[in-house]
This record gives structure tokens, sequence and C-alpha cells, in this order.
């Protein structure tokens, strides 16, 4: 072999890997920071549930301008394909609502200390669904399982942070679920009455291509830490967990438009 198809080679099994687009997005996220105000805060940032022991490495934080907000990033680097999110209406309306981590102590008496609904722009379609070309049927849904783990990643970062944060002194943090990939994101909008329950399949679809979509369903089984809850079906909803999915090239504007909306007084 010759070193030209060698390196050719080497250069693919580079390019097969999801650390290019980490690294080219954590390069362009500094680039454009005059723009939008974001910093990257950590890189393969080892993280480990204190619940569960689960454990990995998170690809990227990054942090807003005030310090009081943080984006829990994970890369997904995908050739060729589209990641299909159903949502079982004609004419949706986009969503504002999103489920994140918030902690607000006052001193040291926690005003918030778990996840959190809350009203961020931009909008965006929300589902609960995905169907992704080539998937194993019988394996768990691939988006599905990074979301999980993501959800876990953001949820240990919080409490270490906690963990070390200055003693008496007010803190708010917010932590925000991001799924960055190279699929294309498309949503596929139908009516349920189009579905011919006997093939279980829909008559007639209509397809759109979005920047950004929120991906929100149960993505945890532990109970939450503060619950209302009196039975199973609150709980679950209780358990929704909103994680962003974003197209990589789309990613800077939607750091431009992030607005949480979050005053401490009416936390």
């Amino acid at each position: 072999m010759t070193e030209l198809k060698h390196n050719e080679k080497l250069k693919n099994l580079v390019n097969s890997s999801g650390f290019p687009l980490q690294i080219g997005l954590a390069h362009q996220i500094d680039l454009t920071r005059q723009s939008h105000g974001w910093r990257i805060l950590l890189t393969e940032h080892p993280w480990q549930h204190p619940e569960t022991s689960e454990n990995g490495f998170i690809d990227l934080v990054v942090e807003n301008h005030y310090e009081t907000q943080v984006m829990v990033i994970e890369c997904k680097r995908v050739r060729d394909t589209e990641w299909l999110f159903l949502i079982p209406k004609e004419n949706p309306n986009p969503r504002a609502v999103a489920n994140t981590w918030i902690t607000y102590l006052q001193e040291d008496n926690a005003r918030k200390f778990n996840w959190t609904n809350l009203s961020p722009d931009p909008t965006s379609y929300q589902s609960e669904f995905c169907v992704v070309h080539g998937q194993d049927p019988k394996a768990k849904p691939m988006l599905e399982r990074v979301a999980a783990q993501l959800v876990d990643s953001t949820e240990a970062f919080a409490l270490e942070e906690y963990q070390i944060r200055k003693p008496n002194r007010d803190f708010l943090r917010i932590y925000v679920n991001v799924i960055v990939t190279t699929a294309e994101i498309k949503v596929c909008k139908f009516k349920p009455d189009d579905i011919d329950i006997a093939t279980g399949e829909i008559a007639a679809t209509n397809f759109e291509t979005v920047p950004w979509v929120r991906f929100q369903k149960s993505l945890t089984t532990r109970s939450a830490k503060v619950t209302s809850a009196k039975h199973v079906a609150e709980m679950a909803k209780e358990n929704e967990r909103t994680v962003f999915v974003v197209h990589s090239e789309h990613f800077i504007e939607f750091l431009k438009q992030w607005d949480s909306n979050v005053k401490p007084e009416l936390l």
C-alpha cells in the first residue's frame, strides 16, 4: 500500500469517529462568541451519576455570558441519513415549554434543585417518536438511549457543581440537554385517522425539514426528588425530559436565539 493510500485510509478512520464534529463545533462556537455570548466551558468532561454509577464523558459544556446557564452537548455525527420525528397532528403548533434542570440557591437554601418546566426561545416542534433508517428493530431505539444517557450526564454535572459551589452565596444555574447532529432533521406530520389499524401504516404524511426539534418523553425511571404525583400517569409526566436535537449547521443560530426567560424572583 502506498503512503498516499495509507494516509487516506487513516483519514477515513478519523472521520468515522465523532471527534471531528465535536472539535469543529467547539471551534465555531469560539469563532462566533461575540455574536451569541456563549463560551466553551468544558470538553470531554468525565461524569458519574451518584445514584446509578452510570458514567461517561460529556462532549461539550457551553456557558452563557452571565454564567447562569449551560448546555450539556452530545455530538452525533452520522452519514447520509435522516432522523424522522413523528407528530400525529396535521397542523401542529410550535412548542415553547422545555424540561430543564434548575439549581437555584439563596445562600444555602434550595429554592429549586430539580427538573423544571421553562418556556425558552426558540420555539420548535415537539415529538416523542423518532425513526432512524437502518435501526435494529429489536434494539433499544438509538435516540432514546443517547438522550437518556445525556439526561443522566446533565444531572450528574449539576450535582457536581452543587458540591463545589461557594457557600453562603446565591447561585442560579440552568442546565439544558442538547444533541447536535449531522443527520437531517425532519418532522413527519399526519392525522391519526390516516393510520390503517389493520396494517399499522400511515396513508398520508407531510414531511418538513427543520433546524431543531424538542424531543420530549419519559427518559428516566428514577423518581423525582420532590413529587406531588398520586398515580403512575402523573409520575410518568414528572419523569419527562426535554432534549433539544439541533442540526450542526444551525447550532450557532440556535445559540443566538436562545432565551430562557428566567427571572430568579419567579422561581
